[in-house]
């Protein structure tokens, strides 16, 4: 395993042309927000780069941190556009700006310089004291297990926080490694999971599939974030790997998923605003289709988001028969007699009434349309729309 962990590693440190390239870009970002910074204010980079576990082509994070108390969307934004001119103005907990410099996705994120992690604040605020936590806990050779649990994961389909994936954090990975010890050893502990998974006790936070405390913050669950399936596919990927491991554990797309049965787009309009506040909305739209089309035979789902947002439905079925099998009440329950009078021909078995009578809606169409009227159903995948990722 260690010639394979070996070679796939070597696709995964940036080459030194690229950690040259980044290191120059961070110095003048850096400098552009220094000079346009009131006092008191104090640009820094965070993230992944920051923390030296970036993979090639990663993001730059630049915060800005402004005493509490500051106007983050009017003093933010300004020194923010100081060093993004032309940055697109996003939101999330608190207003930031993204743009590219010279070919590098950059986030310029004003934010609070809060002096306790324990304390109440957004997890933009929090985020300096876990770049910290990583320097002072990582060692070289655990930066470049996190480089390769991250690949692994996101081969999984389980690697990002979005509400798209509901997977892993970069600092949840990190947390995890340091945990571990190394690589090998994070994909044994990942493999013997069950759900829930309890790594620490975090009293008074909601149930969640993984609970672990934040290192900086013991009464926050690092963990919150990773969702039911997001879990499955870690756990399917270490077990797998550790039945078999192959180099295509870190070659992203190298496995495809052919559906298994019928194919059907919801195709909503967009609800408005960025990708982590629409896309749980439509995810909400998703789940009441699922648990309302289950006479159709639902296999899956999946949502994302683009010029519209889409719910990708997998079914056995699109049309139902004229007549579905009704099953009533025993004798001697409730509503016996109403069933009886409702179906007088009902024949008893195993001591309750059995009918048959036409379902509610005939075909998947209309059944979504009646819960989503201002759906749009298109058979098979619609264009922009992503397909059920592969198990």
């Amino acid at each position: 395993m260690q010639e394979l962990l070996e070679e796939a590693l070597a696709t995964l440190v940036p080459s030194d042309a690229e950690q040259a390239a980044v290191a120059a870009l961070c110095d003048s970002l850096l400098a552009r927000a220094r000079k346009a910074a009131p006092d008191g204010v104090e640009p820094l980079l965070v993230g992944s780069v920051a923390k030296g576990t970036w993979l090639p082509g990663a993001d730059i994070d630049l915060f800005l941190r402004f005493p509490e108390g500051a106007d983050l969307k009017t003093e933010g934004l300004a020194l923010a556009r100081a060093v993004l001119p032309d940055g697109e103005e996003l939101y999330a907990q608190h207003p930031y700006l993204r743009g590219s410099v010279e070919g590098y996705s950059i986030d310029a994120v004003p934010c609070f310089a809060i002096s306790d992690p324990t304390q109440p604040a957004s997890a933009v605020d929090r985020t300096v004291f876990h770049t910290s936590w990583v320097h002072d806990n990582l060692t070289d050779a655990q930066r470049n297990d996190v480089r390769l649990a991250k690949r692994f994961l996101a081969v999984a389909g389980a690697y990002g926080a979005a509400a798209a994936v509901g997977g892993f954090s970069g600092y949840l990975v990190e947390v995890l490694v340091h945990r571990a010890g190394d690589f090998p050893a994070f994909v044994e502990k990942v493999a013997s999971w069950r759900p829930p998974v309890a790594l620490g006790a975090v009293p008074g936070a909601p149930e969640a599939e993984i609970t672990l405390p934040d290192p900086v913050d013991p009464g926050r669950n690092v963990a919150a974030g990773v969702m039911r399936d997001g879990l499955a596919r870690a756990v399917l990927a270490a077990r797998q790997f550790l039945a078999e491991s192959t180099a295509d554990a870190f070659v992203v797309g190298a496995a495809e998923r052919k559906p298994l049965g019928c194919v059907t787009t919801v195709v909503l309009p967009h609800p408005g605003g960025v990708e982590e506040t629409a896309l749980p909305h439509i995810q909400r739209q998703g789940r009441k289709l699922v648990r309302a089309l289950e006479p159709f035979g639902v296999l899956g789902s999946h949502c994302s988001l683009g010029n519209e947002g889409f719910i990708v439905l997998e079914t056995a079925v699109v049309e139902l028969p004229e007549r579905q099998l009704h099953r009533g009440p025993a004798v001697w329950d409730a509503g016996a007699f109403e069933f009886l009078a409702a179906y007088p021909q009902a024949p008893l078995r195993d001591g309750r009434f059995w009918a048959l009578k036409p379902p509610r809606h005939l075909d998947i169409a209309s059944a979504v349309q009646a819960l989503l009227p201002k759906a749009r159903v298109v058979e098979g995948l619609a264009d922009g729309a992503e397909p059920l990722p592969a198990a």
